[in-house]
């Protein structure tokens, strides 16, 4: 109903533009409060975060509208969705590759993680499914191992299945979701659906819902349930560290409800906000936090990120001699 709604004012401003001025979609002070207008509606972290939206208007309005070229204006779209320190906050004015967005201290801190390493040192018969979306081996005798890189795309959750048929012996298993950006948190609760044969609630969200930077729904269960052709009902180790973000924390988040379940590793990146896609009447793309993730105790993890059972950490020394002490002290608790 809303796009359908923006899609009649841009054609009325277009067939006025003589008594009204420009259309929306070239009108940078319309696309300014456009953003302004949807932040303001609907970005779940303004009192968690501290942040006073009017008086980044205030002082961005201005800027944006003084500005010279598209570039320009970008930039200072970009500068104030900046000053909410929010991962799924983002600009996107021209395609790949043109992305404004926050950069948080996670994004940038070294993990040490390289799987070269893993596949040279530690895992054996080593294969990759159909859809080339999940590595996997052996990491010991009985011991499986299967990496997920990303969980972007859809409806590949079946890959999964694939690799637990190809290794029938094994007792054990370590999931490698490190460095994993995110991606589909429906196909990420699929995955971990393979390791429960009842349904469990892993967490909690609520969603903005209101004018009022207060307003939100209620409480809203989040629960992962049993998928897939195998349910694998051995212990579960998972690495995991700060470069795992959002979805990839929903698997985490999911797979700390299985009780033969253990995070080894270090803590996630804390990125929960769940991002809204908008566009802009001329064309560019942005997208906010819409809701807030809990814990299944209500605790938020927003910019804390998930500790794991078992910490290990991960030195420059370690990787330059071809050592994982995650992945090593996982096989351990494997065997």
């Amino acid at each position: 109903m809303q796009t359908i709604i923006v899609v009649a004012a841009v054609g009325l401003a277009g067939c006025a533009d003589a008594l009204l001025g420009p259309a929306p979609g070239t009108d940078r002070a319309a696309l300014f409060d456009q953003v302004w207008e949807q932040f303001d509606l609907h970005y779940s972290f303004f009192e968690f975060k501290g942040v006073n939206w009017d008086s980044l208007g205030a002082k961005y309005r201005p800027l944006a509208l003084a500005a010279g070229t598209d570039a320009a204006f970008a930039a200072q779209l970009g500068g104030m969705m900046r000053e909410l320190k929010d991962v799924h906050v983002s600009l996107t004015p021209s395609g790949v590759g043109s992305t404004l967005g926050y950069v948080s201290e996670y994004d940038t801190i070294a993990t040490y993680f390289n799987p070269a390493i893993v596949d040279v040192y530690y895992v054996s018969r080593e294969a990759t499914t159909s859809g080339k979306h999940l590595v996997y081996g052996l990491a010991a005798p009985a011991v499986g191992y299967v990496r997920i890189a990303s969980f972007n795309g859809d409806s590949w959750d079946g890959e999964l299945d694939e690799a637990l048929a190809a290794m029938p012996d094994i007792k054990s298993l370590i999931i490698d979701v490190r460095n994993n950006l995110g991606g589909n948190m429906t196909l990420a609760v699929q995955i971990a659906g393979r390791f429960t044969t009842a349904e469990r609630r892993y967490g909690w969200v609520r969603l903005r819902n209101g004018p009022k930077h207060t307003d939100f729904t209620d409480y809203i269960e989040r629960t992962v349930v049993p998928v897939g052709t195998r349910n694998f009902s051995g212990p579960v180790f998972i690495l995991t560290n700060r470069h795992d973000f959002s979805s990839a924390e929903d698997f985490v988040l999911a797979m700390r409800a299985m009780p033969k379940a253990t995070i080894v590793g270090d803590t996630t990146a804390g990125a929960s906000g769940g991002p809204l896609s908008r566009e802009l009447t001329n064309g560019w793309s942005y997208e906010l936090s819409e809701w807030i993730e809990y814990l299944p105790g209500k605790k938020m993890f927003e910019g804390v990120g998930l500790a794991p059972d078992v910490y290990v950490k991960a030195t420059a020394r370690d990787a330059s001699r071809g050592v994982d002490a995650a992945m090593a002290m996982a096989v351990g608790l494997a065997r």
